[in-house]
């Protein structure tokens, strides 16, 4: 019974928190800072926020506060990630 008992609560601490796991990667941007994420046929939500290239290389472009959902297409999956662009410091 304790074995089982410390197998589970094993489990219960290596799982993830529900809700989290869905999640996309935040990744914070200066206006103007490239980052490259890999993967092809890249898109961004808005436009506006950010750009992302159509190469290998999936490179984001900070443009104008604020955020956007962008992704880009590996080998058999999506990744999406949530970029944030801030205002440049004064």
């Amino acid at each position: 019974m304790r074995l089982l008992l410390a197998a589970a609560l094993l489990v219960a601490a290596a799982s993830p928190a529900p809700g989290h796991a869905d999640e996309p990667r935040t990744l914070r941007l200066a206006v103007g800072a490239k980052v490259a994420i890999g993967g092809y046929a890249g898109i961004c939500d808005d436009l506006s926020v950010a750009t992302i290239t159509q190469d290998a290389n999936a490179t984001i472009t900070a443009l104008h506060p604020g955020t956007t959902l962008c992704s880009s297409k590996l080998p058999g999956a999506r990744q999406v990630v949530r970029v944030v662009v801030e205002a440049p410091r004064k």
